[in-house]
């Protein structure tokens, strides 16, 4: 015990030795600049813009709203403005840490977008570039540029299925991704991939997108589709 008492005072002479009082931190370089504040009139506007298109991709008849946000020099196109013919803008976001200032008095901002057919399939994504200017109490959209665009195909998979003797499981998976959609949400699909295993049963990759009309983001799952077939019909297996 006396050992002990010993050993536990000079540890604590030790530690109060090394003990260095008024220590002072040496900081190299600038620090750096502290964000600026979101401008939440901004992050709305861009909102309010990509709703109005999206509900003019969906309703022709009401393609005007977006049409009377747009102040751009030359006319935006149908299909840069509301999608490729035949689709729908099923999702859109961006962040608001990409809304940067473009002087005089404007801004722009980064967003993306994700188009799919009236069954729900994607057609295709695109990244956009909008510039925009004060417009009254609010902002319209004076410069819109498509800065990268890419074209879903299902072709691979639809072949992949044909060759695996699997192109009935394939149309239950989408018939089944389609039937679970819900009301109150928007889905999109993409077909990502099908493998049969040496049960007979097929598992499908789909990539599933859901998102809310009228408000930016959307949700991703990956979840597999397993189907099997008895007697002369295919059913989804529970996960």
């Amino acid at each position: 015990m006396k050992l002990a008492s010993v050993l536990c005072s000079l540890l604590l002479f030790v530690s109060s030795a090394l003990a260095q009082p008024g220590v002072t931190e040496i900081r190299l370089g600038t620090p750096a600049p502290v964000p600026a504040p979101i401008d939440k009139a901004k992050v709305k506007a861009v909102e309010h813009f990509l709703a109005a298109r999206q509900a003019g991709s969906t309703d022709r008849s009401v393609a005007s709203r977006a049409r009377s946000l747009l102040r751009t020099k030359e006319r935006v196109d149908d299909a840069t403005a509301f999608g490729p013919k035949g689709s729908i803008l099923a999702a859109f976001d961006f962040h608001d840490e990409a809304i940067e200032a473009a002087p005089p008095g404007r801004f722009r901002v980064s967003v993306f977008l994700l188009f799919a057919n009236p069954a729900g399939q994607v057609v295709e994504s695109r990244d956009e570039e909008l510039i925009f200017s004060k417009a009254g109490d609010t902002y319209a959209c004076e410069a819109l540029r498509v800065t990268n665009t890419i074209v879903w195909s299902q072709e691979q998979v639809l072949e992949a299925a044909r060759s695996l003797g699997a192109s009935r499981e394939l149309d239950e998976a989408q018939r089944y991704v389609q039937s679970t959609a819900s009301k109150s949400r928007r889905v999109a699909y993409s077909l990502a991939d099908v493998q049969k295993g040496a049960d007979g049963k097929v598992v499908v990759q789909c990539l599933r997108f859901k998102s809310d009309p009228g408000r930016r983001g959307f949700d991703v799952t990956t979840a597999p589709i397993v189907l099997s077939r008895s007697d002369d019909s295919v059913r989804v297996e529970p996960n």
